[in-house]
């Protein structure tokens, strides 16, 4: 076998190779006796089939394999020889078939890059919320997590749950029209006009609201409040607690929990965005694609225009810092034994078969090396602490820049 690397950019490369065709030839042997031991023709035993009689009667099909393995043999060789790690499958154009086979690959490689200043990275951490905000916050989910729902006679407020029948139209042309549909006011995947539009309806009311260029025409067949609980000694004993100060003990033990959770999150998510700017090298284009189509998937959106020029820039920095993980994963031998991917497959109730086992494994494997990953850089890193502003909620408000600060694609 020859090669001539044809281009040679840092993610993308094409090869032209020659191949003698005794190596097609060898390949249709290796694949006639492959064939020849399952194969039954009338006439002859299962096995005893002449090659010659295979060789004629299959011969297109015998040809195809063997092509596509002498192909795969020789991109192998190349990888190996130049020691590239494929982001891609080869791509082959431009076959020719004389005195020799000759043929051109085009695939794209994982970048070579180094990495370096990846321990002892400072990130700014806000304070912890106060215990009395997280132990306000936390009453009020238990409130709402208790609450009852009453279907009531007086008019529509704000966090009610509205049930109507509700037609969409545009330019008289009906788009939708539903039955029972149940909205909660002041949600806010709700258009404004129609949170407005509720407040205030009755039973029985018809309402017409324009929203852009659509027309809602909603009728509203029922109107229900939510009864939230008093938080009090009765509530605590209901839920096995031995009075209310005891349950208010649990649920800020949680809600600090929680607190800390948040908190080492956002930490992580700068520290990854400290390693993305730290780590500028270009990414091959299959992989970016990869994790748009992931995006978009998980989003349940699809493809187009907008949402490429949407998602593309976080698609790249997710594939980005894929690469980088992986490759602190390995400089610093961070491994997962197999014993913690079927804990972990255990625990997310996936059922193994014979065709899932080793992509599952594999996949999930990566995820947990990833995470052991961020978790010993976490570890080292350098927390400069960031004080809070006028309150809890400032959050909001809060507009000054964390260092490295971007959005970490999920």
């Amino acid at each position: 076998m020859h090669y001539d690397i044809a281009t040679d950019k840092a993610t993308e490369k094409e090869i032209d190779i020659t191949v003698p065709t005794t190596e097609l030839d060898r390949f249709i042997e290796i694949e006639i006796e492959r064939m020849r031991k399952d194969l039954a023709i009338k006439g002859f035993r299962k096995g005893k089939v002449p090659k010659s009689l295979i060789k004629t009667r299959y011969h297109d099909s015998l040809k195809a394999q063997a092509m596509n393995d002498l192909v795969t043999e020789s991109f192998l060789k190349v990888l190996a020889e130049k020691k590239w790690r494929p982001a891609s499958q080869a791509e082959m154009k431009d076959l020719e078939e004389d005195k020799d086979i000759k043929f051109r690959l085009r695939f794209e490689v994982i970048p070579d890059f180094e990495i370096t200043d990846y321990i002892g990275v400072e990130v700014f951490q806000e304070e912890p919320l106060p215990d009395d905000f997280l132990l306000e916050q936390a009453t009020k989910e238990l409130r709402e997590q208790y609450a009852k729902i009453k279907e009531t006679d007086r008019p529509a407020a704000v966090d009610d749950f509205v049930t109507m029948d509700i037609r969409i139209s545009e330019n008289d042309q009906v788009k939708e029209d539903k039955k029972d549909v149940v909205v909660h006011i002041g949600n806010r995947d709700l258009p404004d006009e129609i949170n407005k539009a509720l407040v205030g309806v009755k039973k029985e009311d018809k309402k017409q609201t324009p929203v852009d260029k659509l027309l809602y025409d909603m009728y509203i067949k029922k109107i229900e409040e939510k009864i939230l609980p008093n938080i009090d000694d009765d509530f605590a004993k209901l839920q096995n607690f031995e009075g209310l100060e005891q349950l208010r003990e649990k649920l800020l033990e949680n809600a600090k929990k929680i607190e800390d959770k948040r908190l080492e999150d956002a930490a992580k998510e700068t520290l990854s965005n400290v390693l993305l700017e730290r780590n500028q090298f270009e990414v091959p284009n299959t992989l970016i694609d990869s994790e748009y189509r992931t995006i978009l998937q998980r989003s349940n959106l699809q493809d187009s225009e907008a949402n490429k020029e949407r998602f593309w820039k976080p698609a790249e920095n997710r594939a980005r810092l894929d690469l980088i993980i992986n490759k602190i994963a390995h400089k610093e031998n961070i491994k997962v034994e197999e014993k913690e991917t079927m804990n972990l497959i255990k625990a997310m109730g996936i059922k193994l078969s014979d065709e899932n086992r080793n992509d599952v494994i594999s996949y999930l494997g990566n995820v947990l090396v990833k995470e052991k990953t961020i978790d010993f850089l976490y570890k080292h890193v350098k927390i400069s602490k960031k004080s809070r502003i006028i309150s809890p909620k400032e959050d909001i408000n809060d507009t000054r820049s964390l260092r490295n600060r971007a959005n970490r694609p999920r």
